[in-house]
């Protein structure tokens, strides 16, 4: 877990794609672009990350958090 945790505060985008699914629940990325004022390039490349990690998934074109990816946006909140 310490090692996730490590792998998403090496990322500041990183760590905004998973605030912003905990506070909103559910988006596209596209809308998770827009929202973050971030290119959707990195936006894409970051959502994959996260995704190959488990710590979001994405149901037809919906990113969410799992049951990981909670834990450990927690866990960052906290450091």
């Amino acid at each position: 877990m310490n090692e996730l945790v490590g792998f998403v505060n090496g990322n500041n985008v990183r760590q905004k794609v998973l605030s912003l699914l905990a506070s909103k629940g559910e988006m596209e990325g596209e809308r998770i672009s827009k929202t973050l004022r971030i290119v959707h390039l990195t936006i894409a490349k970051t959502l994959e990350e996260l995704e190959e990690k488990e710590l979001i998934a994405k149901k037809e074109e919906v990113y969410f958090l799992t049951e990981t990816g909670i834990k450990v946006e927690k866990m960052v909140q906290q450091i």
